[in-house]
């Protein structure tokens, strides 16, 4: 019997973050880590990412006119998600108006 040399931690936790669930999840939260760079700096502060359901990533947008906006840059948004992530992580993306109960991200008060 042939023994088999160490694997690295870090070469098991890329295979688990390639093969599992929790490392498509772990993929999926870089889209709101780095939102303002897959979305550009100006959408960033107009639409936020929901949720993924199916392979569709969800953005609310805050008014009709940046929905519109969005779904100009719909493919450029996936091609980006998926170039960031070395995988197709999302193959479609579904526009939604944000209602006054979205979440809206923290503030800085200065």
């Amino acid at each position: 019997m042939r023994r088999q040399s160490p694997e690295s931690v870090g070469k098991i936790l890329d295979n688990l973050k390639r093969t599992t669930k929790l490392g498509k999840q772990l993929e999926q939260a870089q889209i709101w880590e780095r939102w303002p760079e897959i979305a550009g700096e100006r959408c960033c502060t107009h639409g936020q990412p929901q949720r993924i359901k199916d392979g569709t990533l969800h953005i609310a947008a805050d008014s009709a006119v940046w929905m519109h906006r969005f779904a100009y840059i719909k493919w450029d948004i996936i091609k980006r998600v998926n170039r960031m992530a070395g995988q197709e992580l999302i193959s479609d993306i579904f526009l939604e108006l944000a209602s006054d109960e979205s979440p809206q991200p923290p503030q800085d008060s200065a």
